[in-house]
């Protein structure tokens, strides 16, 4: 909103991104931090313009993939390190989270069926669903999850 003296508020319009625009948090493995992050995505996806419905989209993908490396990376201690880097591109969001716990076994990625009554179980399904591209590598001393989300228009890089 602008607000020049004796005219009404009007919206600014939001820039196109120029430049990459990022940020980073280190974070502890603590399930109280999942709402910090909720509300830091869904913020970094509306600065960038993105409409509401698709915000809470990838905001709940990037909360379901913190919430994985809590409970399967560090089975649930909450005093381990979370560096997640949040950077939008000009044609994409990029998520990436780094962590030093148990390595995942990628053959349990959407292992299971989705099940209308199941309560775990979905948070690999819905991150896949929501996100354009999903990578996840075990380097020689930490993880690393990237999710890719391609921004209306752009479409997907070859």
């Amino acid at each position: 909103m602008s607000c020049d003296e004796g005219s009404p508020p009007r919206p600014v319009p939001v820039q196109p991104v120029k430049g990459p625009l990022k940020f980073e948090m280190s974070l502890t493995s603590d399930p109280r931090l999942l709402g910090v992050v909720r509300g830091a995505v869904e913020q970094f996806a509306a600065a960038l313009g993105i409409e509401d419905e698709q915000c809470r989209k990838i905001t709940v993908a990037v909360d379901e993939a913190f919430s994985n490396v809590i409970r399967h990376a560090y089975k649930n201690e909450c005093n381990h390190t979370v560096q997640l880097n949040c950077q939008a591109q000009a044609d994409c969001l990029e998520f990436t989270f780094i962590d030093r716990g148990e390595p995942a076994d990628p053959a349990k990625f959407c292992a299971q069926p989705l099940d209308a009554v199941a309560l775990s179980g979905r948070g690999t399904h819905l991150i896949r669903q929501i996100m354009d591209e999903v990578s996840y590598e075990r380097l020689p001393d930490h993880n690393r999850l990237r999710l890719k989300k391609y921004l209306p228009g752009a479409g997907k890089q070859a």
